[in-house]
């Protein structure tokens, strides 16, 4: 099973505790299912895609790998580590480090347009996506907003998890 993630980079501490809970309940929920064929999928155990930004990609990569999933890094530019502060670094460059499987979309640098390119791959290649997301527009090309419109337009089995009523 191939599970996506897109979501908020800000995530306000009202509202963690209850990501974390409803991220955890559904990853857990596709344990052993990585023998499903759904979208291309070859059944070779869960696999997290993710572009490891601060925030929503961050918590739910960490999730997932305690869960034992492999994780795939969508990275959608050259130079997108000059868009983390230091913390963010850090967390990213640990994530990165345990990743199976990289790819480095071919952008010079980090922009809209390919954070929409690695929004559409990561809905391309996955079997469900899994959107931390608040239910609002997104704030700039490519944002959480973006990624759920175009996964609704393909089809693409979807899960979100937010409090109802809370702004990111």
């Amino acid at each position: 099973m191939i599970i996506a993630v897109t979501g908020h980079q800000r995530i306000p501490d009202m509202v963690a505790a209850f990501v974390r809970d409803g991220v955890r309940a559904y990853l857990a929920a596709y344990l052993g299912a990585g023998g499903n064929e759904v979208n291309g999928s070859r059944g070779d155990g869960n696999v997290l895609v993710s572009c490891l930004a601060v925030g929503a990609d961050q918590m739910v990569a960490d999730i997932a790998l305690d869960l034992g999933y492999r994780l795939r890094a969508m990275i959608p530019s050259h130079g997108y580590e000059s868009t983390f502060d230091a913390d963010g670094l850090a967390s990213y460059r640990r994530l990165l480090a345990r990743a199976d499987e990289t790819v480095i979309l071919d952008f010079d640098h980090p922009c809209g347009a390919a954070y929409m390119a690695a929004g559409l791959r990561l809905v391309d290649e996955c079997d469900a996506l899994l959107a931390i997301w608040d239910g609002f527009p997104a704030d700039g090309l490519g944002g959480t907003g973006d990624v759920v419109a175009y996964a609704g337009r393909c089809g693409v089995p979807m899960h979100v998890v937010w409090p109802q009523g809370v702004r990111h």
